[in-house]
């Protein structure tokens, strides 16, 4: 059995697809990495860029110790960001609350 942990585009709060693959396909002439999956008693295949594949390792105990390093920095980071959104939060209802007593302001005085 081989491991995968490639990169994630799209969602910035999932970084990376981790999976395993019985087999793969790769050349030096090919800038892709070709995997293959059995499922529903068919084989599969899905292809990856090489630079999206942050880990190939037949090693299990190396991709586990990967993983749970990148949770733990990823944890760490989500929960930063989720600290900073609240802030943000709170910074907005702030602004849009002294918006509206000025509009109240010049309202009554205007």
């Amino acid at each position: 059995m081989h491991y995968v942990i490639q990169r994630h585009h799209g969602n910035p709060k999932k970084h990376y697809l981790a999976y395993t693959v019985p087999r793969y396909i790769s050349s030096a002439a090919s800038q892709n990495i070709i995997f293959e999956f059995h499922q529903d008693g068919a084989i599969k295949r899905k292809w990856a860029p090489k630079e999206e594949i942050v880990l190939l390792t037949d090693d299990q105990e190396l991709f586990q110790a990967t993983l749970t390093k990148l949770e733990a920095l990823k944890k760490t980071h989500l929960e930063r960001i989720d600290q900073a959104e609240m802030q943000l939060g709170r910074e907005i209802a702030e602004m849009l609350n002294a918006m509206q007593n000025e509009f109240d302001n010049i309202k009554q005085n205007g």
